[in-house]
């Protein structure tokens, strides 16, 4: 895709910032990159983007893309380990009602659907010290914004023609080599993220052998991310036009969900209609399951024949405390054979620790006290905004008792390289030229019988880019800390930011 006026000439802006800001505005807006308004769930605003994409290491991508599939595998495994699972859950259970009822869900409730679809999201930083890519958590429940991701290379891509005078787009497949020239912009598309996790539930549906069955989105009350979500579902229908769809919260199952206790079929009333895949977007916060009768609802999901995405023990293999019992010796071999790709892995994996070993309890103390800005307290919680970093972790140290410490992981702080972006937000509230940090994210797909062991799918399918200033910590879109971003794999080109700053 050329945009050149002189194919040698140095890239160059032809517009004013606002001008450009306006139109990037327009055509999220008419493309989709939406959410519902929080007070006015009739209405949408444009999620938050950037203005271009952020220069990026191809070589550190690549490496994260390459070994995808093989994270997806241990997950997966361990996810069906009840031995690895209880070790390393074994001190929070007792403590952490939601993961206590979780586990005892799992283990309680019989498997009934050898079945399994996982939709997964392994988010990482490049951390600066180490020169490496280090995984800051691997989710296993409602890997959100697969049908928007897209979105932000499209609007890249036409502000970039709108723009610039002098630049040209390469698009790249992820082994291509991205030797080019300073006036090119190398991004890596098509995103597939969207179209593989449709792929992936319609593989799901047909093992599930019913056709006329539906499919059950279980989504939160007032729900804002409709947009995402619905993009899935539209996905899917144009591979399979006949199936149905339905969005229900926990509290529209208390009345509305049947279970059959002689074919442990789940039903949806009044329609009657069979559900072949639960697909949680709720369900991962205490806060989601408002009484005991939400708590019975996830019960009888799990103890159906409905494919459940995920199941309680897919959930809790995502809980930080067992990211944190991965990087013990020996664990990630016991399911990753390849020596080489399993070195690959553990590269990935930043410092750790955890609170429960009474032997290295006070060391470990000692050791956050003297170094506040250099680890940061995450508790085996979803949804942002419950890490503690720098000044915060003092008073968890001083204040919290044995029980409620071991509720903690603590990692080493990520120094992330800085870029110089623009972030566009809704109401006109944005920031231009600002420092900034990325996140990357990889999806990942697994359609697989835990009866027989065989792998029907398991793909890396896409990425996701969550930008934002140097001074937040948290990293959620959806809770307004970050915004979404692509990658500019031409490394020789940082130029962006410069041109995009310039006077018109």
């Amino acid at each position: 895709m050329s945009m050149n006026k002189n194919e040698n000439g140095p890239m160059r802006l032809r517009w004013p910032i606002e001008d450009v800001v306006a139109f990037a505005k327009r055509y999220a807006l008419t493309h989709g990159l939406l959410c519902l308004v929080p007070d006015n769930l009739d209405q949408a605003t444009m999620v938050p983007f950037s203005l271009f994409p952020s220069p990026y290491s191809y070589s550190h991508f690549k490496f994260i893309w390459s070994i995808q599939t093989a994270y997806n595998r241990l997950y997966n495994r361990v996810s069906l380990d009840d031995d690895v699972l209880e070790k390393s859950l074994s001190s929070v259970i007792p403590i952490d009602d939601f993961i206590g009822r979780l586990w005892r869900i799992h283990r309680t409730v019989p498997r009934r659907q050898p079945i399994q679809l996982d939709i997964y999201r392994n988010d990482y930083m490049r951390d600066t010290k180490t020169d490496k890519m280090r995984q800051i958590e691997f989710n296993t429940i409602s890997s959100a914004f697969a049908g928007l991701t897209g979105i932000v290379a499209d609007i890249h891509k036409a502000v970039l023609r709108y723009t610039l005078d002098n630049c040209h787009v390469r698009e790249l497949k992820i082994n291509e080599e991205n030797a080019s020239s300073k006036s090119s912009i190398d991004l890596i598309l098509p995103n597939n993220a969207l179209t593989k996790s449709a792929e992936a539930m319609v593989k799901a549906f047909e093992l599930y052998n019913n056709p006329q069955a539906c499919i059950l989105f279980l989504i939160v009350p007032n729900e804002r991310n409709v947009c995402d979500q619905n993009a899935l579902i539209d996905a899917v229908q144009k591979m399979q036009p006949n199936i149905r769809f339905y969005s229900k919260t926990f509290e529209q199952l208390n009345d509305e969900l049947e279970y059959d206790e002689k074919t442990f079929n789940i039903y949806l009333k009044p329609s009657h209609d069979e559900v072949a895949i639960v697909y949680f977007r709720a369900g991962y916060i205490p806060d989601h399951y408002t009484n005991e009768k939400c708590w019975l609802v996830r019960e009888y999901i799990e103890q159906s024949r409905a494919i459940k995405c995920p199941t309680a023990r897919s959930q809790l293999a995502g809980f930080k405390i067992v990211q944190q019992y991965l990087t013990r010796e020996g664990i990630v071999e016991k399911y990753i054979h390849d020596k080489d790709v399993a070195g690959k892995i553990r590269s990935t994996f930043a410092s750790m620790f955890t609170f429960d070993d009474e032997q290295m309890r006070n060391q470990y103390i000692e050791t956050l006290r003297q170094n506040l800005h250099d680890y940061v307290l995450k508790p085996n919680r979803e949804g942002g905004g419950n890490n503690k970093y720098d000044d915060e972790i003092l008073p968890i140290l001083q204040n919290s008792n044995e029980n409620e410490l071991n509720n903690y992981i603590a990692m080493e702080k990520i120094r992330p390289p800085v870029c110089s972006t623009c972030l566009i937000k809704p109401n006109g509230k944005h920031l231009l030229h600002v420092e900034c940090i990325n996140e990357i994210g990889i999806y990942g797909t697994m359609v697989t019988n835990v009866e027989t062991n065989e792998e029907y799918i398991n793909e890396v399918t896409g990425y996701l880019v969550r930008t934002k200033t140097t001074d937040t910590n948290e990293g959620g879109v959806a809770t307004g800390y970050s915004v979404l971003d692509c990658l500019n794999f031409n490394e020789n080109t940082s130029e962006l930011a410069k041109i995009f700053s310039q006077k018109v």
